[in-house]
């Protein structure tokens, strides 16, 4: 048996339980962290190789009708969607004598939208809409002027990738032929009647 004397020397057979118990804390201890670090370097590992390209110009096409194009389409329905919150700067009067205003479209207000052109390349797409619009009835405030809105706008495209989703965004739009016209504002109804 080896043990330590006052001395400092070995002595045959002994080890104190205190030095063996933590030797075998710090062991499993750097085990854990190396497994934990070996399993995050798989996931982000698997995570950025196992995805498909999402570059622009990687020069693959694909058509959206191919089962292992995981692409989500750009269908009138999104367009719909997306175009909702999406602000239109320098819109002119149709007589022009206001000044350009700038629109955020809502979702309460009625919208009628048209495709006109739509091109799409990769993860990036261009799309001109014919749009109607008016301020939205819940929206009118009895002290700004209720307005109407028609004309064409740019829209440009880009396909945002996440962990799990991926979905289509709209990065900018540009006005082309938008125009808006102050409305009369409804007569207020009396509550007495």
């Amino acid at each position: 048996m080896r043990a330590t004397n006052a001395a400092g020397m070995i002595m045959d057979g002994f080890v104190p339980s205190k030095t063996r118990s933590t030797r075998r804390v710090g062991y499993a201890a750097s085990v854990n962290y190396f497994l934990s670090l070996w399993g995050l370097a798989v996931l982000l590992t698997c995570s950025f190789g196992c995805g498909p390209s999402s570059s622009v110009g990687d020069g693959r096409q694909s058509t959206s009708s191919s089962p292992s194009n995981d692409r989500p389409e750009l269908t009138d329905d999104v367009i719909r969607d997306r175009i909702n919150h999406t602000r239109v700067r320098e819109i002119p009067e149709e007589n022009g004598t206001a000044e350009p205003i700038s629109w955020r479209f809502d979702e309460e207000e009625p919208k009628e939208i048209k495709v006109v052109e739509k091109q799409v390349e990769g993860n990036r797409a261009s799309i001109i809409l014919d749009i109607k619009t008016e301020s939205s009835p819940k929206a009118r405030d009895p002290r700004s002027r209720p307005r109407y809105l028609a004309g064409q706008i740019r829209t440009e495209w880009e396909l945002q990738t996440g962990w799990l989703l991926r979905k289509w965004e709209i990065v900018e739009a540009k006005n082309i032929s938008m125009k808006f016209r102050n409305l009369t504002n409804p007569p207020e109804q009396n509550s007495n009647r």
